[in-house]
This record gives structure tokens, C-alpha cells and sequence, in this order.
């Protein structure tokens, strides 16, 4: 099987490099990062990305208008998005959910948590 390409979309250096730490643990190595939405899409348009795990809160472009503006794109709208967040309100899930957002997780989470979301969406 092909490795799978993931995006991290955060502006957060620190959370970058946790995720990317945990990412690496469980076994992806090919992980792409960008530090904000606008970022996040040149990405996009860059590489075939399989996964894309997003922050909510960004300068620029938010994590609902990234996911807003992905999902308006044909070529992007099967590509698996986790949004995290630190906010775990019905509100918010709801409005990632109906935004297009695959699953979402909450800060702060455990490496096996992210496992999880990651298996379920990539079905590994």
C-alpha cells in the first residue's frame, strides 16, 4: 500500500510538532505542515494529500473556512479532514460536521486517540 500523504493545518508551531511527533509514531513519515488555512491550500494544490488534520482557531483563514473553502473544491471533497479544536461544544462539532469535517478531536488528546480518528478515516 502506498504511504499516505497528511497536512497538518495549524498555526500553533508547537501543536504542529506534537502532531507531527505522534504522526511519526504511529507510523506516517510523509506529513506535510502549514501554519495557516491559506497555506494549507497552495498545499493542496502541491501534492496529493490523503489526510488533512486542521485547527479551528487560525489567523487568516479559520479551520471552518478552510474546511468551507476545501470542500467547495470537486478535486478535494473525499480527502478525510479532522478538525481540532479546544472548544468541545455541541455548536461547534455540529457546525464542523455540517461544514464537511470527517470526525473532529479535542485538545488535549493522546496519541492513540489520534490513532483512532486516523484508522477509522483511512480505514487502516
Amino acid at each position: 500500500m502506498a504511504e499516505k500523504t497528511i497536512l497538518i493545518v495549524d498555526d500553533s508551531i508547537t501543536m504542529r510538532k506534537i502532531l507531527k511527533h505522534h504522526l511519526t509514531q504511529i507510523g506516517y513519515s510523509n506529513i506535510k505542515e502549514a501554519p495557516n488555512g491559506a497555506e494549507g491550500l497552495k498545499k493542496l494544490e502541491e501534492e496529493e494529500i490523503n489526510l488533512i488534520i486542521c485547527d479551528w482557531n487560525m489567523p487568516e483563514m479559520n479551520g471552518l473556512q478552510f474546511l468551507h473553502t476545501v470542500r467547495a473544491i470537486d478535486n478535494y471533497q473525499n480527502i478525510p479532514i479532522v478538525m481540532v479544536t479546544t472548544v468541545n461544544t455541541q455548536d461547534e462539532v455540529m457546525a464542523a460536521l455540517k461544514a464537511g469535517a470527517s470526525s473532529y478531536i479535542t485538545k488535549p488528546f493522546s496519541k492513540e486517540d489520534l490513532k483512532t480518528k486516523i484508522n477509522q478515516l483511512l480505514n487502516e
